[in-house]
């Protein structure tokens, strides 16, 4: 968790409960295995010590900060801190813990590779025939199809799901926003088609980078 005031850290302090949706991308670091893309978290503010029970997801002040972690244990009005994967950080009391986690929704499931593809596929061509789209265009998103299954089977089942770099999306998760993004059909112009072509290009051109940082980097993550 940032050291400045964001928009929990605001609510938290004003008594409210704050909803957020944690983004694709990035490894969660110590939290992984307690948390995963897409879920929607909502924090509450603690009002009462009875409330926080062993397991829950906390927010605590630390080392002039703060740390989104996991109660380990409890003793009497202190508090064990713990991350997903086993480490101690260390006792706080009550004052120390700006709130808890007090619902979690799942994300929509995620198809695998060739299911998302084929979703993609049939959007695509819903938007052929609402859009009247021209040869042309047909022919460019019916491109993006054939190179993103061509950089799936470059990529190999194994790799769809990791990340090449901890910055750097797994194919999955760029298809699985770029299917979503022309499921819905929502577009910020009035030229439908030409953006999500842009989108779908986008699209293979990070499956070219992963496909290129599995294959030739040295310093595949």
């Amino acid at each position: 968790m940032s050291k400045h005031k964001d928009p929990l850290l605001i609510a938290l302090a004003e008594g409210k409960s704050y909803t957020w949706t944690v983004p694709d991308g990035g490894d969660l670091a110590s939290m992984r295995k307690a948390i995963k893309h897409g879920q929607t978290l909502t924090m509450s503010p603690v009002t009462d010590p009875s409330e926080i029970q062993a397991g829950d997801l906390v927010l605590v002040k630390w080392h002039g900060g703060d740390i989104f972690h996991i109660v380990g244990e409890i003793k009497h009005d202190q508090y064990l801190i713990i991350n997903s994967l086993g480490k101690v950080n260390g006792w706080v009391r009550l004052p120390e813990i700006l709130g808890r986690i007090t619902k979690i929704v799942e994300p929509e499931p995620r198809p695998d590779v060739p299911g998302m593809l084929a979703k993609l596929e049939s959007s695509f061509q819903e938007l052929i025939e609402q859009e009247k789209t021209s040869a042309e265009d047909v022919l460019r998103l019916t491109s993006i199809i054939g190179d993103l299954r061509w950089y799936a089977g470059r990529i190999g089942m194994e790799r769809w799901q990791r990340m090449p770099r901890s910055n750097i999306w797994s194919l999955e998760q760029n298809l699985w926003r770029l299917t979503k993004q022309v499921r819905d059909a929502k577009a910020p112009v009035a030229d439908r088609t030409g953006y999500f072509i842009d989108l779908g290009k986008a699209c293979v051109g990070k499956a070219a980078e992963i496909f290129a940082l599995f294959e030739y980097s040295t310093e595949e993550g």
